[in-house]
């Protein structure tokens, strides 16, 4: 294939991708559904952080922020190739001229998009609710790195369900994962308090992004931090691609049509 035949095919799979996105998440379920959820749990954890007594205020606002983006990334995006599960279609997908790995990626981008949305939301609603709105002008210039974590859980979240896919765990990945970035990303627990948390935060998406946030609305340096989730997000990728290679490398060895 030629870069031009390459485009139009992507397009056409980003196009897929979006009609896919809106039938599994129709805009009624989303303005009804989703984004209150996603609304809710972020003035649950920024009330939270008041509760427990921490010093600032908006440093649970702005963590809640950031937690909510595993619902889009870490959760729903494992819906993409577990579409192609339940219909029994991912035989066509291996088989095609575009190498699976990147389909999966390329119809992912709904959720990265809808993650950021609940972002905006999130940060317009809670913040008046909960005396922050004063923190809205400093936050708003960092939404790209909020639109960058929501790429890298949904990178996290591709690489769990290629995992999981032919396991039928895809629930138990998806919800774990999200627990996880809830424990390691810094939300409500500083860093430097749990060494061990620390360390797995390292590896996991948002606690990097975070710390650029934070950073570089205290000015202090950030880019370091942009730079390591942006690492994170990529070392997810790879490890999917990796396993959705290896997936069909195996379908086609066994004659299977199916994930294996």
């Amino acid at each position: 294939m030629n870069w031009s035949e390459t485009l139009w095919r992507f397009s056409v799979v980003a196009r897929f991708g979006w009609w896919e996105f809106r039938v599994e998440n129709p805009p009624v379920i989303v303005l009804t559904a989703l984004l209150p959820r996603a609304v809710l749990q972020c003035l649950f954890f920024t009330v939270l952080g008041r509760v427990i007594g921490l010093a600032d205020p908006a440093f649970a606002f702005i963590g809640s922020l950031a937690v909510i983006l595993t619902l889009s990334g870490a959760v729903a995006v494992m819906d993409v190739p577990m579409l192609d599960k339940w219909s029994g279609t991912f035989y066509r997908i291996r088989g095609g001229r575009l190498p699976a790995f990147p389909v999966f990626l390329v119809r992912s981008l709904p959720y990265t998009g809808l993650g950021l949305l609940y972002c905006v939301v999130a940060m317009v609603v809670v913040a008046p609710l909960t005396g922050l709105t004063g923190t809205l002008p400093a936050l708003l210039p960092w939404l790209p790195v909020y639109l960058l974590m929501a790429w890298t859980t949904s990178a996290a979240g591709l690489a769990g369900a290629a995992l999981a896919v032919g396991r039928r765990a895809d629930g138990l990945a998806g919800n774990l994962l999200a627990y996880l970035v809830l424990l390691a990303s810094g939300v409500l627990l500083p860093p430097g308090r749990l060494p061990w948390v620390d360390a797995l935060g390292t590896v996991l998406p948002v606690r990097n992004g975070l710390l650029a946030v934070r950073s570089g609305m205290a000015g202090e340096p950030w880019a370091g931090h942009l730079l390591a989730e942006a690492a994170v997000g990529a070392a997810w990728l790879l490890l999917a691609w990796l396993v959705v290679a290896w997936q069909v490398r195996r379908a086609r060895a066994g004659g299977g049509d199916d994930f294996a």
